[in-house]
């Protein structure tokens, strides 16, 4: 007997940095390695994503999803719309610029991002 989430991990492996990525999508998928960005959490949503808002990609809202979300930071459901973060972006061809690594930084409120 095949569980459904069995049934939708397969076809799909980890890559090097723990990311849970298709066969399919492997080649599309374009990773900003060297570069953490900062920005803001603007809409969170129940089901366990967001999208941030961030100054060095302007006009863009980027996609994060919880398991995206770094061990060592707050859970999901500790988030609020405010909270400041640091990522890596990944890009894939079809969907767009997403979050990975998610950190939550522990900032002042004087702080501006």
């Amino acid at each position: 007997m095949v569980r459904p989430f069995q049934e939708f991990f397969r076809g799909m492996k980890m890559d090097d940095t723990n990311e849970i990525v298709s066969e399919e999508s492997k080649d599309e998928v374009v990773k900003d390695e060297g570069t953490r960005y900062k920005g803001k959490i603007f809409k969170l949503s129940p089901q366990g994503y967001g999208f941030i808002s961030c100054h060095d990609i302007p006009f863009t809202r980027i996609f994060f999803h919880w398991s995206s979300l770094r061990a060592n930071t707050k859970k999901f459901t500790d988030l609020k719309v405010g909270d400041v973060v640091e990522f890596t972006k990944s890009e894939t061809k079809d969907k767009g610029i997403r979050a990975i690594r998610l950190v939550v930084l522990e900032l002042n409120v004087t702080n501006n991002v």
